[in-house]
């Protein structure tokens, strides 16, 4: 069964389907065979797989109970007009190129709001997105896209926001959001525009979580032109390989210039520790590095330093 409907008046534009029925999943009860094969430029070999049931031997059989499954799904979209508008003029010009008159301005609608939102509903998954621009005294734009499901794995929600501040010069600001059993994140950033100065600032982190490994990851960027330019950026990781390799990497970058001069400066740790067949290791690196520049002169230096440890074979 399907429906259709759409419409347009003064205020708005908006058309909206609307599908729902029954899909037939009968082909995953049909038994798969794969040959044996052998893996291009490898001596690698492929068991061969016979009566393979995609249904039996999934869990599929387990959670939907049957291979008939009802399905739900409906789209609307919709454009809300603004009522304001935007004025070009369209002067006529004599041979001394003075203006004489402005009769025929054009006028052109303001941009209005535009929603967009989707479903879908299935004994496996329930899917919905929405999305939405915004031109108001700021223009934003939003999403929001999110499942449910009888399956941990397949269950997640993953949201933004932008937007466009116009007041005292120009901002953008972006904050996206990702959350799942074994992926989460977040990221911020801002931009800023005035006559005398501009600022950025960027911050992203992540942690996965997954049987074989383990990170957490965050990075922080900024840089502004207050006084001078400069730019500074951290990054830090750790991770855990099931307890076979368990580390952290620390990384910064500032970077300052004027016309006068140019100076960087870095610097880099890291360390490592884990076992592989009941031998333990262990290992650290550390790194710092600087160079400044004028119409003068330059200067640089650089230092490095690292250590390992296997037991019962070196330190």
């Amino acid at each position: 069964h399907q429906n259709f409907s759409a419409g347009n008046n003064k205020n708005s534009i908006e058309a909206h389907i609307g599908i729902n029925g029954e899909a037939n999943l009968d082909f995953l009860n049909i038994p798969l065979t794969i040959p044996e094969m052998t893996l291009p430029y490898t001596t690698l070999t492929t068991p061969q797989v016979k009566d393979f049931s995609l249904w039996e031997k999934t869990g599929l059989k387990d959670f939907l109970k049957t291979t008939k499954q009802s399905f739900d799904l409906s789209v609307k979209a919709q454009y809300k007009k603004n009522k304001d508008k935007h004025i070009i003029p369209t002067p006529f010009y004599a041979k001394d190129f003075q203006v004489l008159s402005t009769p025929n301005d054009i006028f052109i609608p303001a941009m209005g709001n535009i929603t967009y939102d989707f479903s879908f509903k299935s004994g496996i998954i329930t899917l919905n997105t929405n999305v939405g621009l915004y031109n108001q005294s700021d223009i934003v734009a939003y999403f929001l896209t999110s499942s449910s499901s009888v399956t941990d794995a397949l269950q997640y929600k993953l949201e933004g926001t932008s937007s466009l501040t116009r007041k005292r010069g120009l901002k953008l600001a972006t904050a996206l959001s990702l959350s799942n059993k074994f992926v989460e994140g977040n990221h911020d950033s801002t931009i800023s525009l005035t006559k005398k100065n501009m600022e950025a600032s960027v911050t992203t982190s992540a942690e996965v979580q997954i049987p074989i490994l383990r990170m957490k990851f965050k990075q922080e960027l900024n840089g502004n032109t207050k006084s001078k330019p400069t730019v500074s950026s951290s990054i830090e990781l750790m991770y855990d390989l099931n307890s076979t390799a368990t580390g952290t990497i620390n990384h910064k970058l500032n970077l300052e210039s004027l016309t006068s001069y140019f100076y960087i400066e870095s610097s880099t740790k890291g360390d490592i520790k884990g076992s592989v067949l009941s031998i333990e290791y262990s290992g650290t690196i550390a790194s710092e590095a600087s160079t400044y520049l004028n119409s003068k002169s330059t200067r640089s230096s650089v230092k490095l330093q690292g250590a390992s440890k296997v037991d019962g074979i070196w330190n």
